[in-house]
């Protein structure tokens, strides 16, 4: 029997509010969470509140501003080479953002 494909997401804004318990409610399904915030204290916060909930091994923190292009640029990759191979996020956003910068 094949094994199950495993599901990852980014969670923008997701240190507090509905972005939190978006985190919350895909791990507990068993969806690998890159949860980001500008600020990487709240960030920080948020996902210890997560992993005492029992969801360390679904939760990953990485701070990011998608205001900011050069911030953007660093977190897709981090997406690409730390999680996974993202071809949404690795090719289509990161050519959006860094390549075609004007």
């Amino acid at each position: 029997m094949a094994e199950p494909t495993k599901r990852y997401a980014v969670v923008t804004g997701a240190s507090k509010g509905i972005g939190l318990e978006i985190c919350k409610q895909l791990a507990l399904h068993g969806v690998t969470v890159v949860l980001t915030a500008r600020d990487e204290k709240r960030g920080m916060e948020a996902v210890e509140k997560l992993k005492e909930s029992g969801l360390s091994e679904y939760i990953v923190f990485h701070q990011l501003d998608v205001a900011d292009p050069a911030n953007y640029c660093f977190s897709s990759r981090f997406c690409q080479k730390a999680i996974w191979k993202a071809r949404y996020l690795g090719e289509q956003c990161r050519n959006w953002w860094c390549d075609n910068r004007s």
